[in-house]
């Protein structure tokens, strides 16, 4: 009797197991994929859907064949799919209503997240400053460089945005006041909030992983240091006391320690403190100028501006181990480093004849895809976290 109570109860909970278990993973990356999609608009969504697919750099896409296929119909407000295995097997029905683009997007992220475990970034969007208006103004795109929007009319200087994890706001400094200060947007309403303007220097704001907080740069104390306050503004913390200037803090993923650039010891290079307070912790030491940190919410690594001779690059490095980092991309000179929300991708400016463009990096394959293209020079870039 005890033992087919224990057999039921192991029955039971291996059917609850394979119930709750939802992850397909695909065996090699690169793994073959087709896309079947008709009605009024299957070819665009197909196309969408397509890029969306092989930009996670987990698949390509065939024409005929392939180990996964997706079939199903598109119209102008909606994606209706199924995705089956080479054999025929139904593994997913994703679909997803509203703007076109937006829904094929959704259901790129449904088959990446059931084929491979890993979030997809296809929903996401990329922040950054353009002087395409003849002034530096904050933009919003489609993480693929589609629908950009201008989100500022300030008709001066605008720069340092960051997106907030949840993708809900927005952090930046403008002059349109003459003055450096720090304000926070709603996205994607625009409606916006002056957040720091103290005497001097206000800048460089980063949100904290639940969006509650702000680290930031400000010099109302005389030197440039990282300070810590709500993100509605209010009595801000400030955190380092030592010599040199302080600028572009991040966040670790559990928010206990914030990243930062100091030139204390001569040539800027990147340091960790405490998000409650203490000493700061240098964890680069190359004799290059490191600088523009963003700390992955996902890989847990710091992707950074590294200059060396007379251009920067991108370069990784893992906090808990230090060093010099590894070089990811040096074509160009390379800057302004923020991570897509799948801790693999990159996006980042890089300027080529006296002329910057986004561009987004597969730190896995170091293939570097060009997103801006006629929009004037384009800085900055901010992924937001979803």
């Amino acid at each position: 009797m005890k033992h087919s109570y224990l057999k039921t109860l192991v029955l039971l909970l291996l059917s609850a197991l394979a119930s709750t278990a939802q992850v397909e993973v695909i065996k090699n990356e690169g793994a073959s994929i087709r896309v079947d999609l008709n009605g009024a608009a299957g070819s665009q969504a197909a196309k969408i859907l397509e890029n969306d697919l092989e930009s996670s750099g987990y698949f390509k896409t065939v024409s005929s064949g392939g180990e996964y296929v997706v079939q199903g119909s598109a119209s102008s407000s909606s994606v209706q799919a199924k995705l089956f295995s080479s054999d025929g097997s139904a593994i997913l029905s994703p679909s997803a209503s509203g703007d076109l683009r937006h829904a094929a997007h959704k259901v790129a992220d449904d088959i990446i997240f059931k084929l491979t475990g890993k979030k997809g970034f296809s929903e996401s969007r990329i922040s950054f400053i353009s002087d395409k208006s003849g002034h530096k103004e904050l933009y919003v795109m489609d993480y693929d460089g589609f629908n950009a929007q201008k989100f500022t009319k300030d008709g001066s200087i605008v720069g340092s945005p960051n997106f907030s994890r949840q993708g809900s706001k927005i952090a930046f400094t403008s002059y349109r006041s003459g003055y450096p200060d720090v304000y926070v947007m709603s996205y994607p309403g625009g409606s916006r909030s002056k957040v720091a303007s103290f005497p001097g220097l206000n800048s460089g704001a980063a949100f904290s992983p639940d969006g509650s907080k702000i680290a930031l740069t400000l010099s109302k104390d005389g030197n440039p240091e990282i300070y810590v306050m709500s993100a509605d503004g209010g009595t801000p913390r400030r955190l380092t006391h030592s010599r040199g200037g302080k600028s572009s803090p991040t966040w670790s993923p559990d928010g206990s320690e914030i990243a930062y650039a100091s030139d204390e010891g001569g040539r800027p290079q990147i340091y960790l403190i405490s998000s409650s307070g203490g000493t700061g912790r240098q964890i680069t030491f190359s004799p290059a100028y490191n600088t523009e940190p963003d700390w992955s919410p996902e890989s847990g690594l710091i992707a950074y501006s590294s200059l060396s001779g007379n251009q920067f690059a991108i370069s990784v490095i893992d906090p808990e181990k230090g060093g010099g980092g590894s070089v990811v991309d040096d074509d160009g000179s390379c800057e302004d480093p923020s991570w897509a929300p799948n801790g693999r991708h990159i996006v980042f400016s890089r300027n080529t004849g006296g002329h910057s463009d986004l561009y987004i990096l597969d730190t896995k394959t170091r293939q570097a895809v060009q997103l801006t293209r006629d929009f004037g020079n384009c800085t900055e870039p901010t992924w937001s976290g979803r």
